[in-house]
């Protein structure tokens, strides 16, 4: 009698092999998807008798799975433009943090949680470095991936500056400006002034205008306008030849009359002279100064009060803050190269800012990182290029980067960026001993071995990609075809089974 588990099993393979190759059509689209391919291999065989030479007669009970392998060869990598994408160009898989345990994908189609946290579309965190006192920590344990969502960073005062800049032999005066931040991320613009005082020798001095925002109030229509002006060690501020300040209040003749900007008489001109001139200015344009008009006063402690009736201000009061340390003697040798100062420039402060800030302290950095002089004077047209510090505003977190080692950099408006973190690349001894668990994701098993994490490019991992994924690594054609031969083999299956009934039906009907 025929066997019918012989046939069966053919069709059960194929059953199999039929799913395989379903699924894998199916997910041609599916990002990171990996393809598989069932095999097959035969029972174990029956001996049913010898030759006349003594070899046995073998017959086989059929095929079974043997295996369905995963093709773990990399999809292609196209862009996407979307920050939070990545691909893995090479070996390895992201980690994904399943509940205290770890998954492993391909997928980088990842997304950002209401927190900020970097997550798969399956809604688990990827896994990564931190970042401790800036500086990724390789080291250390792995952790979730958060972004600094809705976060602001933190101002930086300068604290070092520097430019290119060339003296003109032939000319007398000179300046270079660069900007700077103080401790609460306010810019101002402070400006080397040089001064030729003999052949190869000039003097320079460090100015930094500060200028000051008024606070006002008004009670029974007479205005209080105030300016602070800083102080530091009972040192007060000087005002700033820049100041355009005008005053314009009703005037003893009848009608208004607007100040024109006062003469300085103080050099340098300190607040008590400013008050000096500025009521010059008020009876030079015809304002009633005192009593019944228009009050200038200031304080010990340096706030200028401005007080009467109807009255209003426009432009700027600017001052010289307190300063340290920002003058000083630049000398050339005969071929035009800087001898003195020998080294940087440090300990130059501007104290009292008006918006409460810090001290700032800072180095001039006279010298360039190979120890060459940043300044020269030569027989050309005074110039500075190159200004550059170290200190920053506040920024608004805007996005975030993702580099070929797995850095990820966020961005601010401020222009800066800063590591957050570096994603992890796993890699297994034994890929094919991974068990898939859906969603593009696997397990290590005892099979597979534990997973070695590390970055991107290290220990034979791949690098990465960002704002870009990796396709599915499905080959239509191949699968059609490996399609039409699993439908044949199953066909030929079905028709061994239908002879087998036929054979069986035959010996049946012999019986009776």
């Amino acid at each position: 009698m025929p066997s019918f588990d012989i046939p069966l099993s053919g069709l059960n393979a194929d059953s199999t092999a039929l799913n395989t190759i379903a699924n894998n059509l199916s997910n041609m689209n599916t990002t990171g998807f990996k393809a598989q391919t069932t095999n097959f291999s035969d029972l174990f065989y029956q001996q049913v008798g010898t030759t006349g030479s003594g070899d046995q007669i073998q017959v086989g009970t059929g095929v079974q799975v043997a295996s369905n392998s995963t093709d773990f060869t990399g999809g292609s990598i196209s862009s996407t433009g979307v920050e939070t994408d990545a691909a893995i160009d090479g070996t390895g898989f992201f980690v994904l943090d399943d509940g205290g345990s770890q998954l492993y994908t391909r997928d980088g189609n990842f997304q950002l949680s209401s927190n900020g946290t970097l997550e798969s579309t399956s809604g688990q965190a990827v896994m990564g470095y931190a970042v401790t006192n800036g500086v990724v920590n390789t080291s250390g344990a792995l952790s979730d991936i958060v972004l600094p969502t809705g976060q602001v960073m933190q101002p930086s005062a300068t604290t070092s500056f520097s430019m290119t800049q060339n003296l003109d032999s032939d000319s007398a005066t000179a300046s270079g400006p660069v900007t700077v931040y103080d401790s609460l991320g306010n810019s101002y613009v402070a400006t080397v002034n040089y001064t030729k005082t003999g052949n190869n020798t000039w003097s320079y001095s460090i100015s930094m205008p500060d200028t000051l925002t008024s606070s006002s109030t008004d009670v029974g229509g007479v205005s209080t306008i105030n300016y602070d002006f800083g102080s530091s060690g009972g040192t007060l501020a000087t005002v700033n030849t820049g100041t355009s300040l005008t005053i314009t209040a009703p005037a003893t003749a009848g009608g208004t009359a607007t100040t024109g900007l006062p003469t300085f008489t103080g050099s340098p001109e300190t607040v008590a002279d400013y008050v000096t001139d500025l009521n010059t200015a008020l009876v030079a344009a015809g304002i009633t100064v005192g009593a019944g008009g228009v009050t200038v006063s200031a304080t010990a402690s340096g706030v200028l009060t401005i007080s009467g009736a109807n009255i209003s201000t426009s432009g700027s009061l600017i001052q010289n803050p307190v300063s340290t340390n920002t003058t000083g003697t630049l000398t050339f040798n005969s071929s035009g190269t800087l001898v003195n100062p020998a080294g940087d420039v440090s300990g130059i402060t501007f104290a009292g800012l008006s918006d409460g800030a810090a001290t700032m302290d800072m180095t001039w950095d006279v010298l360039g990182s190979a120890g060459t002089a940043n300044i020269s004077q030569t027989a050309s047209a005074n110039s500075t290029t190159s200004p550059t510090q170290n200190g920053y505003s506040s920024g608004e977190y805007k996005g975030f980067t993702i580099g070929s080692d797995g850095t990820v950099t966020a961005t601010y408006s401020n222009g800066k960026s800063q590591d957050v973190g570096q994603l992890a690349i796993a890699t297994v001894s034994n890929q094919q001993g991974m068990v898939d668990v859906g969603s593009t994701e696997y397990q290590t098993t005892s099979a597979s071995g534990q997973a070695s994490v590390g970055v991107a490019g290290a220990g034979g991992r791949g690098t990465l990609e960002g704002s870009s994924l990796e396709a599915s690594n499905v080959n239509i054609s191949a699968e059609f075809s490996d399609l039409i031969v699993a439908q044949r083999a199953f066909e030929a299956n079905s028709k061994a089974v239908t002879t087998f009934d036929t054979v069986t039906q035959e010996t049946i009907n012999m019986i009776h």
